[in-house]
Protein backbone atom coordinates (compact mmCIF):
# COMPACT_ATOMS: atom_id res chain seq x y z
CA UNK A 1 0.00 0.00 0.00
CA UNK A 2 1.11 3.26 -0.71
CA UNK A 3 0.40 6.54 0.74
CA UNK A 4 -1.24 9.63 -0.80
CA UNK A 5 -2.42 12.87 0.42
CA UNK A 6 -4.84 14.63 -0.97
CA UNK A 7 -5.08 18.96 -0.62
CA UNK A 8 -8.34 20.17 -1.40
CA UNK A 9 -9.54 23.63 -2.05
CA UNK A 10 -12.66 25.38 -0.98
CA UNK A 11 -13.76 25.78 -4.42
CA UNK A 12 -13.75 21.90 -4.45
CA UNK A 13 -14.21 20.53 -0.77
CA UNK A 14 -18.16 20.29 -0.98
CA UNK A 15 -18.35 18.32 -3.62
CA UNK A 16 -17.86 14.41 -2.78
CA UNK A 17 -14.33 14.03 -4.53
CA UNK A 18 -13.25 11.10 -2.60
CA UNK A 19 -16.88 8.89 -2.74
CA UNK A 20 -16.72 9.65 -6.48
CA UNK A 21 -13.68 8.35 -7.14
CA UNK A 22 -14.30 5.41 -4.81
CA UNK A 23 -17.31 4.73 -7.01
CA UNK A 24 -15.89 5.44 -10.23
CA UNK A 25 -13.05 3.31 -10.03
CA UNK A 26 -13.88 0.56 -7.74
CA UNK A 27 -10.82 0.57 -5.88
CA UNK A 28 -11.30 0.40 -2.14
CA UNK A 29 -8.97 3.14 -0.49
CA UNK A 30 -8.18 3.76 3.47
CA UNK A 31 -8.61 6.92 4.72
CA UNK A 32 -5.77 7.04 7.58
CA UNK A 33 -6.56 10.43 8.63
CA UNK A 34 -8.31 13.38 7.56
CA UNK A 35 -8.69 17.26 8.65
CA UNK A 36 -11.49 18.62 6.36
CA UNK A 37 -13.79 21.67 6.51
CA UNK A 38 -15.42 24.43 4.21
CA UNK A 39 -12.03 26.06 3.72
CA UNK A 40 -10.37 22.95 2.36
CA UNK A 41 -8.68 20.38 4.06
CA UNK A 42 -6.58 17.39 3.70
CA UNK A 43 -7.08 13.37 3.59
CA UNK A 44 -4.47 11.13 3.65
CA UNK A 45 -5.37 7.72 1.97
CA UNK A 46 -3.82 4.43 1.78
CA UNK A 47 -3.88 3.13 -2.03
CA UNK A 48 -3.07 -0.24 -2.81
CA UNK A 49 0.31 0.24 -4.98
CA UNK A 50 -0.87 -1.38 -8.13
CA UNK A 51 -3.73 1.62 -8.53
CA UNK A 52 -2.09 4.50 -7.30
CA UNK A 53 -1.28 5.80 -10.55
CA UNK A 54 -5.13 5.37 -11.65
CA UNK A 55 -6.27 6.96 -8.55
CA UNK A 56 -3.60 10.05 -8.40
CA UNK A 57 -4.78 10.72 -11.91
CA UNK A 58 -8.48 10.39 -10.87
CA UNK A 59 -8.47 12.75 -8.12
CA UNK A 60 -6.24 15.03 -9.79
CA UNK A 61 -8.83 15.41 -12.79
CA UNK A 62 -11.31 16.76 -10.42
CA UNK A 63 -9.08 19.57 -9.13
CA UNK A 64 -7.36 17.71 -5.97
CA UNK A 65 -3.82 18.36 -5.55
CA UNK A 66 -2.12 15.06 -4.77
CA UNK A 67 1.53 14.62 -2.75
CA UNK A 68 2.82 11.86 -1.78
CA UNK A 69 3.74 12.32 1.72
CA UNK A 70 6.92 11.46 3.69
CA UNK A 71 7.66 8.64 6.32
CA UNK A 72 9.35 8.45 9.24
CA UNK A 73 11.96 6.52 9.43
CA UNK A 74 14.08 5.55 12.87
CA UNK A 75 17.76 5.48 13.65
CA UNK A 76 17.81 3.29 16.54
CA UNK A 77 21.37 3.43 16.94
CA UNK A 78 20.91 7.09 18.10
CA UNK A 79 17.73 6.69 19.63
CA UNK A 80 17.89 6.16 23.52
CA UNK A 81 14.54 5.92 24.36
CA UNK A 82 13.59 9.32 25.88
CA UNK A 83 10.18 9.34 24.84
CA UNK A 84 9.59 12.58 23.85
CA UNK A 85 7.76 11.59 20.72
CA UNK A 86 5.55 9.62 22.87
CA UNK A 87 3.55 12.29 24.42
CA UNK A 88 3.20 14.20 21.39
CA UNK A 89 2.34 11.54 18.77
CA UNK A 90 -1.40 12.72 17.72
CA UNK A 91 -2.63 8.78 16.26
CA UNK A 92 -0.27 6.85 18.91
CA UNK A 93 1.94 5.58 16.78
CA UNK A 94 4.55 5.63 19.11
CA UNK A 95 4.25 3.24 22.20
CA UNK A 96 6.18 1.98 25.27
CA UNK A 97 7.36 -1.61 24.85
CA UNK A 98 7.73 -3.99 28.31
CA UNK A 99 10.97 -3.10 28.63
CA UNK A 100 10.53 0.27 27.81
CA UNK A 101 11.89 0.81 24.98
CA UNK A 102 10.02 3.29 22.21
CA UNK A 103 8.30 1.47 19.41
CA UNK A 104 6.88 3.21 16.02
CA UNK A 105 4.23 1.35 14.54
CA UNK A 106 5.22 3.04 10.90
CA UNK A 107 1.46 1.71 9.30
CA UNK A 108 -0.51 3.72 12.08
CA UNK A 109 2.02 7.12 11.46
CA UNK A 110 0.57 9.93 9.38
CA UNK A 111 4.34 10.69 8.30
CA UNK A 112 5.02 14.32 7.17
CA UNK A 113 1.44 15.76 6.93
CA UNK A 114 2.57 15.90 11.42
CA UNK A 115 5.90 15.05 11.76
CA UNK A 116 5.65 16.28 15.73
CA UNK A 117 8.00 13.42 16.73
CA UNK A 118 10.93 14.72 14.09
CA UNK A 119 10.93 17.83 16.35
CA UNK A 120 10.63 16.66 19.81
CA UNK A 121 13.56 13.97 19.26
CA UNK A 122 16.38 15.52 20.89
CA UNK A 123 18.81 13.07 19.88
CA UNK A 124 17.93 13.79 16.04
CA UNK A 125 17.22 9.66 15.61
CA UNK A 126 13.70 10.47 13.70
CA UNK A 127 13.61 11.91 10.40
CA UNK A 128 11.26 11.35 7.03
CA UNK A 129 12.12 9.82 4.37
CA UNK A 130 10.69 9.80 0.85
CA UNK A 131 8.35 6.79 0.21
CA UNK A 132 9.68 4.04 -1.84
CA UNK A 133 7.59 3.94 -4.96
CA UNK A 134 10.21 1.80 -7.36
CA UNK A 135 8.38 -1.39 -6.52
CA UNK A 136 5.04 0.04 -8.00
CA UNK A 137 3.84 -2.05 -10.96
Amino acid sequence: MDRILLRFSEENVEEPITSQVILELGIPLRIVTATVNSLGGDILLEVPAVHVEKVVQAFRKKGVVVKFPKLIKVDSDKCFDCGACYALCPVDAIVYDEDYSVVFDEKTCIGSPCGLCVDACPARAITLVEQDRNNRK
